[in-house]
């Protein structure tokens, strides 16, 4: 079987929508099929070297309507037998045109994001959700059919426990937030919670990474539990989360969040919120973790941490147990047999595809050089509307 999966981000550049799609590229690769790799192209290729995917550029650059042309008769040429589009403005339009099944990955339940992968459902297998209150606002805001909108949790591939587990733990129970100061992942809520009584973190200490604005940083950089590290690569940052003992995932609206099944993978337990989002999926209150509200999270948080703190044999069951339930539940393989499933289950009679359609411009611009996008692309992406580039005529 052959599988092309896309992306809108490049294979050395992006966060969430990308580890996903990498994580079930090299999935299918383990399951025995031939990977292909649609997005923007990459300044390092050592992922698709090192993996041996084909990739095929697909990029904001391009001509939308061209470009559609080429995709397809690459589709046709290489006898691909299915698509899994992640946020790829492009393939997403030409679905009405395969004649092989198409799955689109939703990854957020807003923005242009959400709009793109309900777009054309009609002509889309599956869209498939991350988290059930994503599903709810794609049945019900976009109109897609339940039976075609079903759920699958994100999976990541082993990052190894005991190789993960070698570095020295410190003393006092050591909580870990990569969150910077954003709204979105909780960041005054972990500030409330910092700025509480300091003997109450006696014992408890936190890692603090992400960007945080001066004022912020004034605050809280003086006060002797907490240390500030700013944004560091990945590498550091999972070395850092694989010597904490506890996860803190604050966060107001998410999908199904990559960190925690990372968190989960190397044992780490978590202390998230009620937010939008799979987190009171991930984790069972009182068993990998704890789920506080978010209209008290700063308390409640405090109060599980204390009892960890001073309950060591609960946090190691708890430990285990979140490293059980990833083994269990939270997989790159289990998510990729999940796929294959559905594709072998399609819902589209591609008989007849259309020989006509319309193709969308590209949705999420990509700024290399740090600064913001276009305002005009920034309203359309909170707005979730998506631009027409005009139509495609593609014949067999």
């Amino acid at each position: 079987m052959k599988i092309l999966v896309g992306c809108s981000s490049p294979p050395d550049r992006g966060s969430g929508i990308l580890s996903y799609s990498k994580e079930i590229a090299e999935a299918f690769l383990e399951q025995g099929v031939e990977v292909h790799f649609s997005s923007p192209e990459p300044e390092n290729n050592e992922w698709l070297l090192s993996t041996g995917i084909a990739f095929y550029k697909t990029t904001q650059d391009d001509i939308p309507k061209d470009a559609a042309t080429r995709l397809l008769t690459y589709i046709d040429s290489r006898g691909i037998d299915a698509v899994v589009n992640n946020d790829n403005s492009l393939l997403q339009s030409i679905a009405p045109a395969l004649r092989c099944p198409f799955i689109s990955i939703g990854h957020l339940g807003q923005t242009s994001i959400a709009a793109l992968a309900c777009y054309r459902h009609e002509w889309t297998d599956y869209v498939v959700s991350i988290s059930n209150d994503m599903q709810k606002t794609y049945v019900e805001k976009f109109g897609v059919p339940v039976l075609k909108c079903p759920v699958i949790y994100n999976g990541i591939s082993d990052l190894g426990l005991e190789e993960m587990n070698q570095g020295v733990k410190s003393a006092g129970l050591r909580l870990f937030f990569d969150g910077g100061f954003n709204k979105l992942k909780g960041g005054k809520h972990l500030l409330k919670a910092v700025l509480m009584d300091a003997h109450r973190w006696k014992g408890i200490s936190l890692d603090w990474y992400g960007g945080v604005p001066a004022d912020v940083a004034r605050k809280i950089e003086a006060l002797p539990h907490v240390t500030v590290h700013g944004r560091v690569p990945r590498d550091e940052l999972l070395r850092a989360l694989q010597r904490a003992d506890v996860l803190l995932f604050p966060s107001r609206v998410e999908g199904c969040p990559m960190a925690i099944l990372e968190a989960m993978s190397m044992g780490v337990p978590a202390i998230v919120s009620d937010g939008i989002g799979a987190m009171r999926v991930l984790v069972t209150s009182g068993r990998e973790g704890y789920v506080c509200y978010l209209n008290n999270w700063a308390e409640q948080m405090m109060v599980c941490a204390e009892y960890l703190r001073d309950n060591p044999i609960s946090l190691s069951e708890m430990k285990e147990a979140a490293r059980s339930s990833y083994l269990e539940n939270y997989t790159s393989t289990r998510v990729a047999r999940d796929l294959l499933g559905l594709i072998g289950r399609p819902t589209v009679d591609r008989s007849k595809p259309l020989e006509q359609f319309e193709v969308l411009k590209w949705h999420r611009p990509l700024r290399p050089d740090g600064l913001k996008s276009p305002f005009i692309y920034r309203i359309c992406y909170r707005l979730e509307y998506l631009r027409k580039a005009g139509l495609v005529e593609y014949k067999r």
